[in-house]
Formats: structure tokens, C-alpha cells, sequence
């Protein structure tokens, strides 16, 4: 019975950064997905030894969130949902706002560079990094301007609301505590304040890498995305005794990367992301995803951007219906408009050969999201780079073919079970895509494979292995 005492006094606290899920009000993408089932786990495994913490940039400060107030936003669900409407690309604005807006990013520009360029060399990184921040800040608040209203779900929870952190205590972190982060740490400033905090205190700090892909494809994202995410793994291997990375692929990359910096390269581990969806109690479904779940149809879901390649879908479906294919099911987008993608999402709803054919659907519940997985033919993913993929492994899961491509990490999740195809090769995907919605036998042995040899992983096995690491 001592011996238990003394066990319990010596185990070490585990603070869970909650920030990235604290002020998200958005149905879970991949990162925020992965911190709150992993954070829901944790708390089922260990009781007692987990304490969440929430990180203000206005005092640079950690406060402490109750558990209780933790399980309510876990818990919260979309509520009063109206129907999920499809997006809607922005249009085209007259030629004299554009000029006038090109004119003042350049002015803009222009300034940043110099005031950068006048600063002592060992500073311009940082400086870069942080304005790249403020560009990306200023691009999402003009689209979210621009955009059309969409009408959007409440969330329900008890919590008080994310924009206040320092009504809770300060978080008592001590020497012989271990801190977690697998949030989206570049978007909250805190990096550089860890530092300090740990010199200070001196506890262990693990983190979660889940690719490096804004440095080595800077093409994919804005001016300075290369700058502002080498800037930040940078830091991360500073202060990180321990990284998990989400695929072998993502750890060489990162390993690289670090080496490249020259900054210290912490231990590293791999940890399998999980890959099934929260159970739904109540199956709430909105209007629109009913209607595409009447029909046949084929399933991608990802953000909309560049990296994801919708672009190599919408050609191979202009081929198939310039060739006289009639009996094509309908292809549907799930996931939110990303980085420069108004173009493309306007070229879809102009082409009129498209129009009945592609659909784009937003902020679809996780209660939607399990229904059209369920209901779909197949699903698609011709991403470019990935640093795990897992809306493929979800569809493998679901006992879904999916045809994807074989960049970056995506071989990793079920080897061989799988079609892979060069992300470009439109006429490959064309021809792939009118096999599988034509041929009901290859696609029921694509099945069956699926069912006979596809392990699924639980969020507690991903938390049970980095509770092990811990």
C-alpha cells in the first residue's frame, strides 16, 4: 500500500495543451481531430493525471482548464443545423477594387521588406516569420469579407466562451511535469514563450509533427510560408525533448530539415493516427447530405487547395463526359476552401459540362461525414504530398475502396490493399475512376481486401502509444 502511495506522488502530471480546440468553433479537421481524441482518451486511461491547459497570447500566459469544462467541449454537438450548402466560389470583384487592392499590397509589401531588410540579419527570420503570420491573418479575415453568408450550425457547450482564458487559474507547472501539444502551435505565438518557461522551470516538453510541407512546397501556400515553417521547427527542436511524428515519412523529412538548420534533433518516434469517428448518439443529418447520400456518388475529403489536387479530378471527369461516359456518379468535395482555390471552385459551378456532377459541401458534421462514407461508391484522394492521409485510412475503415495517389506518406497506411496513381496523370485517374464506378466486381475484390486484411486503429491505441513514450 506505501508503495502505491509513493507511486501515485512521483508520477508525473501530464498537461494537455487544449488551446487549438479551445477557440475552435468549426467541425474537427485532421489536427483538431487528432488533439481531441487524443485528449479524450488520455483522460479515460489516466484519470487523475491529466490537466489541461490553454495558452492567452494577450499575457503570455497558460491558465488552467477545468476537466469538466474540457468534457463539455469535447462533448458539444452541432445543434439547430440548417442545411449544409454547397460553397459558394467568390465572384470575380470589379477590376477597380482589384487594382486598388494589388496596389495597396504592394505599397504593404514594399514597406515589410525594407523595415525587414533594416533589421540586424539574426532578427530578420523571426521577423519574416511573424509578418508571414499577419499576411495569412489579413488573407482569411478578407475572404471570410468577401464570402458569401453561409448559414453555419451553433456549437452547444457549457464552457465559457474562447475568447476569455484568464477567467481560469494560471496553470501550475512544475519541474517535474511533462507538457503535450499536438495543436496547431503555429497559430497561438507560444513557441518562444515555452522556451523561456521551460529554462525556467525545466519540465519536458513533447510535441507533434505532422509534415513539413510549406517548406518543401512553398509553391502550394503564400509568399513566406517556406520562411515562416522552417522558422517554426526551428524553435519546436529547441524545446521539443520529444517529437512524435505522425509517419516514417514526415520523421525523415523533419530529421532532414533539422539537419539542414542545424538545430538540435530531439528523439523522435512514430505514432499512428487513428482512424475512426467519433460515435454519433443521435444521428441529426442535414438536408443536403440526405440528398447526396440518395444517390451514387464518389467521396473526396479534404480542405480545398492546391496540395489536395482537386484539379486532376475535375479534368478526369471533363474527359469521361467529353467521351460519352452518361452513367458517372455524382463527385462530391467535402471540406472547407483553402488557400487560393476561388478560381478553381468558380471554374466548377461556371462549367455547365460539371454542373450537375460536382458538388461541394461545407462544414459537414462528423454525424454527415460518417453517413456519406457509409453511402459512398468509393472515395478519392489524388493529393500531392501528404504527411499521413487520413480521410484514406477513414475510408478504409468504413470498408471503402479508396483510389489515391502514392505521395509522401500515403503508401504507409495500408500498403498493397490500395490503387496508387501519379497525381497528375489525368488520363489514369479517368480511366480508374470509370472502372470502379462501371465494374461492380473489381470494385467488390478492392472491398473484400479491404475487409480480409485492414487493421483499424482506435484513438486509444494513438493515445496508448504516446502515453507509453510520456
Amino acid at each position: 500500500m506505501l508503495a502505491n502511495a509513493v507511486s501515485a506522488q512521483t508520477e508525473s502530471t501530464i498537461w494537455f495543451d487544449f488551446t487549438t480546440s479551445f477557440n475552435w468553433t468549426r467541425p474537427a479537421v485532421g489536427i483538431v481531430r487528432m488533439e481531441q481524441e487524443c485528449c479524450r482518451a488520455l483522460l479515460n486511461m489516466v484519470p487523475g493525471r491529466v490537466r489541461a491547459c490553454i495558452f492567452d497570447q494577450r499575457t503570455l500566459s497558460y491558465y488552467e482548464l477545468p476537466i469538466d469544462d474540457v468534457w463539455r467541449i469535447l462533448n458539444r454537438v452541432w445543434t439547430d443545423a440548417p442545411t449544409v450548402a454547397p460553397v459558394t466560389a467568390i465572384a470575380p470583384a470589379p477590376s477597380g477594387e482589384v487594382s486598388f487592392a494589388r496596389r495597396v499590397e504592394q505599397v504593404l509589401r514594399r514597406a515589410a521588406r525594407r523595415g525587414v531588410a533594416a533589421l540586424p540579419a539574426r532578427h530578420q527570420l523571426s521577423a519574416k516569420a511573424k509578418l508571414m503570420k499577419l499576411r495569412r491573418i489579413a488573407a482569411y479575415a478578407y475572404n471570410e469579407w468577401k464570402a458569401p453568408d453561409v448559414a453555419v450550425p451553433a456549437l452547444q457547450s457549457n464552457a465559457p466562451a474562447a475568447s476569455e482564458p484568464s477567467v481560469y487559474p494560471k496553470a501550475d507547472i512544475r519541474k517535474t511535469d511533462t507538457y503535450l501539444t499536438m495543436g496547431l502551435d503555429w497559430d497561438h505565438n507560444k513557441i518562444e514563450f515555452l522556451y523561456r518557461l521551460k529554462k525556467e522551470i525545466g519540465f519536458r516538453i513533447n510535441c507533434v509533427a505532422y509534415d513539413i510541407i510549406p517548406v518543401l512546397f512553398p509553391h502550394f501556400y503564400s509568399e513566406g510560408a517556406d520562411q515562416f515553417f522552417a522558422h517554426y521547427f526551428s524553435n519546436m527542436a529547441w524545446i521539443a525533448d520529444h517529437i512524435f511524428c505522425i509517419s516514417e515519412c514526415t520523421r525523415k523529412d523533419l530529421r532532414k530539415l533539422l539537419v539542414e538548420l542545424g538545430t538540435p534533433v530531439p528523439d523522435m518516434s512514430v505514432v499512428r493516427l487513428g482512424d475512426m469517428l467519433p460515435v454519433i448518439h443521435e444521428q441529426q443529418h442535414s438536408d443536403a447530405v440526405k440528398r447526396v447520400a440518395q444517390e451514387r456518388f464518389i467521396l473526396m475529403v479534404s480542405t480545398i487547395e492546391i496540395r489536395k489536387n482537386h484539379q486532376v479530378l475535375y479534368n478526369a471527369y471533363v474527359r469521361l463526359i467529353e467521351q460519352g461516359v452518361t452513367d458517372l456518379p455524382k463527385l462530391v468535395f467535402v471540406g472547407m476552401p483553402g488557400w487560393r482555390v476561388n478560381d478553381f471552385i468558380f471554374t466548377i459551378q461556371q462549367d455547365k459540362r460539371v454542373r450537375d456532377k460536382i458538388v461541394i459541401l461545407n462544414r459537414v458534421t462528423d454525424a454527415d461525414l460518417a453517413l456519406l462514407y457509409e453511402t459512398c461508391d468509393f472515395t478519392v484522394y489524388p493529393s500531392l504530398y501528404e504527411g499521413w492521409g487520413l480521410p484514406v485510412a477513414e475510408s478504409l475503415t468504413h470498408g471503402k475502396f479508396c483510389l489515391t495517389s502514392h505521395a509522401g506518406s500515403i503508401p504507409e497506411i495500408a500498403g498493397d490493399i490500395l490503387d496508387y496513381l501519379e497525381p497528375w496523370d489525368v488520363l489514369g485517374w479517368a480511366e480508374k475512376i470509370k472502372t470502379y464506378a462501371t465494374d461492380q466486381a473489381a470494385l467488390q475484390s478492392k472491398v473484400q481486401a479491404i475487409t480480409s486484411r485492414y487493421k483499424t486503429t482506435s484513438w486509444n491505441e494513438t493515445a496508448a502509444s504516446i502515453l507509453k513514450q510520456l
